[in-house]
């Protein structure tokens, strides 16, 4: 259960600190993803999504150096079969949406307005493969940089990475065929807009 000051620090962040306005804000970015883990055969082979090109909206809420933040990605992926420097696409075959909440803090800033932050939060994967659904549910830290633009524009370079479980079910791997954790590592470029 909350105590008192775990709750007044939630509302302090989501809701502003007093004398410090709150602000929202909603970004827009695009980004590549690869991945790594998720199944691995005895001489070596591995089987995963292959690098798609990420979307993701994200809606946020801060004041101070303190944010929290809602995202939600979506990226059309192939599947790619590796080992012994041959690779097998298949394309079009699946599909990620991710529901990512974060909290985020500013950790430096310099010269004209760039700052450094870093955030952390789940992630709700929710994976389709030619109409076969596997939901995971994992851990997404992130760096950003920001930059103003304009008045009320910012822009931003976000490396994320992203651990879940595999992204394939027991019966997806024959025998002899060990699941693994998925990882994921993205680079996006954003915009963001201060409402």
């Amino acid at each position: 259960m909350l105590k008192r000051p775990a709750i007044l620090a939630l509302f302090s962040l989501t809701l502003g600190a007093p004398g410090v306005a709150a602000q929202w804000s909603v970004s827009v970015e695009l980004g590549v993803a690869r991945f790594g883990g998720t199944s691995r055969d005895s001489a070596g082979a591995t089987v995963g999504p292959y690098r798609p090109t990420t979307f993701e909206l994200r809606l946020e809420r801060g004041s101070g150096r303190a944010r929290v933040a809602v995202g939600v990605l979506h990226a059309n992926t192939d599947l790619v079969a590796q080992g012994e420097g041959v690779a097998v696409v298949q394309y079009g075959i699946g599909s990620l949406w991710e529901i990512a909440p974060e909290v985020s803090l500013g950790v430096a800033r310099f010269g004209a307005g760039l700052e450094a932050r870093v955030a952390a939060g789940p992630a709700f994967d929710l994976w389709n493969f030619d109409g076969e659904q596997r939901n995971r549910v994992g851990g997404r830290a992130t760096g950003v940089v920001e930059w103003p633009l304009a008045r009320a524009l910012v822009g931003s370079l976000r490396v994320s990475g992203v651990w879940s479980g595999s992204v394939f079910d027991p019966g997806d791997t024959p025998s002899g065929v060990e699941r693994r954790a998925t990882r994921r590592f993205g680079v996006a470029l954003g915009l963001r807009y201060r409402l």
